[in-house]
């Protein structure tokens, strides 16, 4: 598997990993809007997968599988169970650090155009990650010196 299939299947554990979190969200004052929020990051995960697969496809890639993608990251496939919002966000946090992460890896492989594409999905999980989530739960954003347009 290539670094642009381990991405997809990736992101296949993360659909799965916060449609759990937004399941099983328990014990948050702000329960309606971070349930809310947490359904519009794994709609934005389903669209990158979709994106992505067909993307790969055109270029010639195999879609991962499930079974492939839970084999190759078994150990970040989440458990359900009920978790309060500081916990979810920072499993959260770390998923999408890993996915930009990834998606920086995969640019290597892949033509300047879907490499683009990347980088401006990549810029957006940071941007969750380093700005939003790392404010919500009070941890000191990465990167230092990287402005963030929120919209």
């Amino acid at each position: 598997m290539n670094e642009f299939q381990r991405l997809i299947a990736y992101l296949k554990i993360l659909y799965h990993n916060l449609t759990t979190l937004h399941r099983n969200l328990v014990k948050d004052d702000a329960w309606f809007a971070n349930h809310k929020q947490i359904g519009k990051w794994y709609e934005e995960v389903s669209d990158q997968i979709d994106d992505l697969v067909e993307t790969g496809i055109a270029l010639g890639y195999l879609e991962p599988g499930i079974k492939e993608s839970v084999l190759e990251f078994s150990n970040d496939c989440l458990a359900v169970q009920p978790r309060g919002p500081e916990e979810s966000f920072r499993l959260i946090l770390g998923y999408f650090r890993s996915v930009a992460g990834m998606m920086q890896a995969a640019e290597a492989e892949v033509p300047a155009s879907v490499a683009n594409k990347l980088q401006e999905y990549e810029y957006e999980w940071n941007k969750e990650a380093n700005f939003k989530l790392a404010a919500a739960i009070g941890e000191h954003a990465h990167g230092g010196n990287v402005e963030y347009d929120d919209d």
